[in-house]
């Protein structure tokens, strides 16, 4: 029979389906190139399918399907070259390979280069889809040309918007480049790119127009365009427009240089109140920030990092840039940093400087540091040394539009050693005794005094101790899943004493910590509850922390010497931390401060975080504070709710239950338009009464492809990290 034969006999058998390997076929039949049958086989089916031995070809027609290593083809007919691996496939053809795939009625494909090309084809590559009159796959990369086609990340037969150019190359995971492309929102062009590039791991928009109004700003549009030089570089030009203000542009340029690390440059300018602003609010004056970030992996175990930040004015960050004013405050650091870390030591070189005269700031020109952590001497004495040592150059420069006092600078050279000895009794007790020195070289004090040097002695000694049991309850009661309850119980008392130092500190000039060491006797002591259960993930049983409750303070011994804080005997401030996570999805972390002295609470700060997915999410807050100046009580509320697939709802508000006062509201309303996302926001500050109300509203209409603000307005709640009180313990 011959092999053609045994093919229309198998295929009466198996009705539907034929599946042949042809490296193993053409074997038996006659001898081949030694490196075929290394080749992976090609594996058909397919309602019919017949091999023809003399041409090497293969030919199969209805619900044709083949898999190929990474690749997947089906179509109606096919035709296979066995020598060169090429198929020419037919009606309702579709190849997919790692997540995209590409669509036509006839494409040529080669199984071992993977190049592909297709007429009149459509390309599904998430986020973006396309239609072209030819489809390239090019051979060996992950990659797709698009000749005289567009894209868009519109699913919809006759998209929304598209991007049009004669050719668009699609690199997989990677980016989208394009030259000459024009953008069409339906059929009308609205903008174009000569150069376009799109990576596919930035999540903005190439343009973001957002017009609004707000009572410190009048009617405004803020505008940036995002562009993309190549790999390395890339960034965004903003161009704003206030009526109240007048006109500002800036430039955001992130850039990673090979072997050199990554940073970026920003730099923001407007002439405020000239004679672009429609309603003057003020003289005129110009207002700018420069801004520039860079970090560096030196090699394997150095990090360095830079930034600096040079500003007009104290208020220029909080005027135009009011969410990063809340994160990082009016004074913007400036500094260097070469980190350096080992496993036996830690070392640091930091310059930090002060380029903007009207803020007070301590510099560092330059410090260097070495810590070194707990070394073990020898493997069978638990004998440890720590050290950490620095010199520094310190220099304090002060608020030149509201102080008149003069910079104050000293050389310091500070060294600490201590040695410690652990000791373990009753496989739980852990007690660990500790002495240590402390030299410090100052080239001048505050009175005059030059080159001298300040020692303190310090001792004591650590004791901990661990308790727990284990109760077998199982429930899942309100949901909560409890496999077994375990309670850890961890009591810590420590004894310390720190000799009173040869040099007062109140004869010193105060920079940090270093320069406020005095003499102190006490005992710190906490108190540590711990609730665990084990959940499943996965296939695997894991230990998880339901609750955990801290409690810390120091007892402080009178002292025969001069220091107000320890003539009598007395307790120092009681810290309370508790966290609650009951379930994945929600987690409380509530922090207490109790002043002893007074009898009061100093401060109490709460957060309740809940996510229910993409349905809704709340964050709730609570803050209190207690100064000698008075007291502060705010309230945050954040949170977000899903109505259906087209209508979504945020809230934001904060209230100063101090003065009664909501000092800021805002409220969001998302539109689901297909492929855009609509947005309306109102948003009200009042920091001091009605007469400071300003009252913004503003619109954006954002890519859900790329949905990244590169303008920052929004307000969002500050959610602390949960899981934080101690390290974790599995059991």
């Amino acid at each position: 029979m011959s092999l053609k034969s045994k093919i229309a006999f198998s295929l009466q058998l198996s009705a539907f389906s034929l599946m042949i390997l042809f490296s193993q076929f053409s074997c038996a039949q006659e001898q081949l190139p030694t490196e075929l049958p290394s080749k992976e086989p090609i594996v058909v089916n397919g309602d019919k399918v017949e091999y023809f031995h003399e041409q090497r070809q293969v030919i199969g027609t209805g619900n044709i399907s083949i898999i190929y290593k990474d690749v997947v083809l089906t179509c109606d007919r096919i035709k296979v070259y066995l020598d060169t691996r090429e198929a020419i496939a037919e009606g309702n053809v579709k190849v997919t390979q790692k997540g995209a795939y590409f669509t036509g009625e006839r494409i040529n494909y080669n199984f071992d280069t993977k190049k592909g090309t297709v007429l009149q084809g459509y390309i599904n590559a998430k986020p973006f889809y396309g239609k072209a009159e030819e489809v390239d796959k090019i051979a060996t990369k992950e990659q797709f040309n698009l000749e005289k086609g567009y894209i868009t990340t519109c699913d919809l037969d006759k998209p929304h918007y598209r991007l049009q150019a004669r050719e668009v190359r699609i690199y997989l995971g990677d980016k989208v480049v394009a030259k000459h492309m024009v953008l069409f929102i339906g059929n009308t062009p609205v903008f174009y790119w000569p150069y376009y590039i799109q990576p596919l791991k930035d999540q903005k928009a190439h343009i973001t127009i957002m017009p609004g109004h707000s009572s410190d700003w009048g009617y405004y549009s803020l505008m940036s365009y995002r562009y993309n030089i190549d790999d390395n570089n890339r960034g965004d030009v903003l161009l704003d427009y206030r009526s109240k203000k007048g006109l500002a542009a800036g430039v955001n340029h992130y850039y990673k240089i090979p072997e050199l690390g990554e940073g970026a440059f920003k730099v923001y300018y407007t002439r405020e109140n000239n004679e672009l602003a429609y309603e003057k609010t003020g003289t005129e004056q110009t207002r700018y920030r420069y801004q520039w970030r860079h970090k560096w992996q030196v090699d394997e175990d150095t990090l360095a990092i830079a930034e600096f930040n040079k500003l007009k004015d104290r208020d220029v960050i909080k005027d135009y840039f009011y969410n990063e004013y809340e994160e990082i405050g009016a004074n913007p650091d400036t500094y260097v940093s070469f980190l350096t870390q080992k496993r036996d030591y830690t070392t640091e070189l930091l310059i930090r400087a002060n380029p903007n005269p009207f803020l007070t700031v301590v510099e560092r020109l330059p410090e260097y540091s070495i810590d070194i952590p707990n070394y073990r001497f020898f493997e069978k004495v638990p004998l440890y040394y720590k050290a950490n040592a620095s010199a520094v150059y310190l220099n304090e420069t002060f608020d030149n539009t509201t102080q008149f006092q003069k910079d104050l600078s000293v050389a310091r050279v500070d060294v600490y050693n201590q040695l410690s000895y652990a000791m373990r009794f009753f496989r739980a007790l852990n007690v660990t005794p500790f002495v240590g020195t402390e030299d410090t070289y100052y080239s001048r004090s505050k009175d005059g005094d030059t080159n001298f040097v300040r020692t303190v002695f310090n001792a004591g000694v650590d004791n901990s101790i661990k308790f727990y049991r284990v109760y077998d309850v199982q429930t899942n009661f309100l949901g909560l899943d409890i496999n077994k309850l375990r309670h850890i119980i961890t009591p810590t008392v420590g004894y310390f004493y720190t000799y009173r130092p040869s040099i007062s500190p109140d004869r010193l000039m105060q920079f940090d910590t270093i320069d406020a060491v005095n003499s102190r006797d006490g005992v710190n002591i906490s108190l540590e509850n711990r609730l665990q259960t084990k959940r499943k993930t996965g296939n695997q049983e894991q230990s998880v922390d339901l609750a955990t409750l801290l409690i810390s303070t120091d007892y402080l011994f009178k002292l025969n010497r001069d220091n107000l804080d320890t003539r009598t005997n007395h307790l120092d401030d009681i810290l309370v931390q508790l966290e609650l996570i009951p379930y994945p999805w929600m987690y409380l972390l509530s922090n207490m401060t109790v002043n002893t002295q007074k009898n009061t609470m100093a401060s109490l700060g709460t957060d309740l975080v809940a996510n229910g997915g993409d349905k809704w999410q709340v964050a709730i807050g609570q803050r209190y504070e207690n100064t000698t100046t008075g007291s502060t009580k705010l309230f945050t509320l954040d949170g977000m709710y899903k109505i259906n697939n087209k209508w979504r709802i945020r809230a934001y508000e904060r209230l100063n239950a101090e003065t009664k006062i909501v000092e800021e509201q805002e409220y969001t309303i998302y539109r689901d338009l297909h492929c855009w996302i609509a947005e309306f926001t109102y948003n009200i500050k009042d920091t001091a009464g009605e007469q400071s109300l300003n009252q913004s509203v503003w619109f954006m209409l954002r890519l859900k492809a790329f949905p990244e603000y590169p303008i920052g307005l929004k307000q969002t709640y500050s959610r602390p990290r949960f899981g934080s009180t101690s390290d974790r313990q599995a059991y």
